[in-house]
C-alpha cells in the first residue's frame, strides 16, 4: 500500500468536518500513512443563488469531484451519501461507507417547542428540500414554506434576517460540526419527517480499479449501514430518482431483520404514498416497496414534479 493518498473535498464547513473526521478514523489505523486535502469548487457551491430543482439537483455537489477521481488527480473522496446519485459513472465506486449518525431531521427554532403542532398557524419555515417541504405541509398545510439555501451556518442565521419561525437542518451535519445553538432550540423530528436515502451516512468514492484505496477505504466500512443504505438506494434508484426528488427512505435493521420505510410525497402536501415493511434480510426489499408505490400513483406525482 503506497504512503500518502489524497482526499477530495468540498470547501464548506461540514464537508471539510467530515473529510477530517474520515482522515482521522483511517490515521488511527494507518499512523504512517499521510493524507492531504484537495479543496474542490462544485457546481453547487458556485451557483447559491438558484434552487438546487433548478441547477440540477444534488448532483451538483459530486459532479467536479467524480471528475477529478476519474483523471487520478484525488485518491478519495467523502461526501454525504445523501448528495450522491442512486447510479455511479461505471469506473467508480462507493468504496466504504462508516458508521451512521443520526438520520433524522430536525427544526431549529427561537420559541422552544415540545412538538410540531405547537408551530403558529402560518409559521414561515425554511427548508429548499422538496421531500421536507411535501411531508411538512401533508402535516402543517398552513405553514409558509420558505426556499433557503447556504451552508448550516448561513441557514441557521436565516431565522433571523428572514424573520423564520424556523429552519429544518440534518441532524447529523449539526452533531458533526458540534453547532452551537445559543438562544435556539432543537426539536427532532424522527417521528415527522422521513428522512433522505442515506442520510446521516458518509460515502468515500474512489476508483473501481484502486486497489490501493479499497484496501485502505475497507478498514473503516460498516456492514451494517452499508446495507441499510443499500435499501434505500434501491428504492431510489427503481423509482427512477435523484437526491433532489420528494422521495424519504430509511431502513433500519436488527439481526436478520431488516424495517424498511419508503415514501413518495408531492411538494405541496397534498398527495403522499407511504409504505412500511418488514422482512428478512434481502437485496430485493427497496425496489419491491417501489414497485407497489408505483402500482399506487407514485411515479406520477415524482413526473408532475418534474414540469
Amino acid at each position: 500500500m503506497k504512503n500518502e493518498f489524497v482526499v477530495g473535498s468540498r470547501k464548506s464547513l461540514l464537508a471539510m468536518c467530515q473529510s477530517k473526521l474520515v482522515i482521522a478514523a483511517l490515521q488511527k489505523r494507518f499512523p504512517k500513512i499521510t493524507f492531504r486535502i484537495k479543496e474542490i469548487v462544485t457546481q453547487g457551491d458556485r451557483n447559491l443563488k438558484d434552487s438546487l430543482q433548478k441547477i440540477g439537483g444534488k448532483g451538483v455537489f459530486v459532479k467536479e469531484i467524480e471528475a477529478e477521481l476519474q483523471s487520478g488527480d484525488i485518491d478519495f473522496a467523502v461526501h454525504s451519501l445523501k448528495d450522491v446519485m442512486p447510479v455511479l459513472p461505471d469506473d467508480l465506486i462507493i468504496g466504504a461507507i462508516p458508521k451512521r449518525e443520526s438520520p433524522y431531521d430536525c427544526l431549529i427554532t427561537p420559541k422552544k417547542l415540545a412538538q410540531l403542532a405547537d408551530l403558529p398557524q402560518g409559521a414561515r419555515i425554511g427548508t429548499n428540500s422538496l421531500r421536507r417541504q411535501g411531508q411538512l405541509l401533508h402535516l402543517r398545510p398552513d405553514i409558509q414554506v420558505i426556499p433557503i439555501r447556504g451552508n448550516v451556518d448561513t441557514r441557521i442565521k436565516k431565522i433571523k434576517t428572514e424573520h423564520l419561525d424556523g429552519v429544518i437542518l440534518a441532524e447529523s451535519g449539526l452533531d458533526r460540526l458540534q453547532v452551537s445553538l445559543d438562544g435556539l432550540y432543537r426539536l427532532s423530528l424522527q417521528a415527522d419527517i422521513l428522512p433522505a436515502t442515506g442520510q446521516g451516512a458518509l460515502a468515500i468514492e474512489c476508483r473501481k480499479t484502486d486497489a490501493d484505496t479499497l484496501a485502505l477505504l475497507s478498514a473503516i466500512d460498516d456492514a451494517t449501514t452499508k446495507q441499510n443504505v443499500q435499501v434505500e438506494r434501491d428504492f431510489l434508484r427503481a423509482l427512477g430518482g435523484s437526491c433532489n426528488y420528494p422521495i424519504g427512505a430509511f431502513a433500519e435493521s436488527a439481526g436478520d431483520q431488516i424495517t424498511f420505510k419508503g415514501l413518495v410525497a408531492s411538494p405541496d402536501g397534498t398527495h403522499l404514498f407511504r409504505k412500511t415493511v418488514q422482512e428478512t434480510v434481502n437485496d430485493k426489499i427497496g425496489s419491491k416497496v417501489a414497485d407497489t408505490l408505483i402500482a399506487e400513483g407514485a411515479l406520477k406525482l415524482i413526473e408532475s414534479t418534474l414540469k
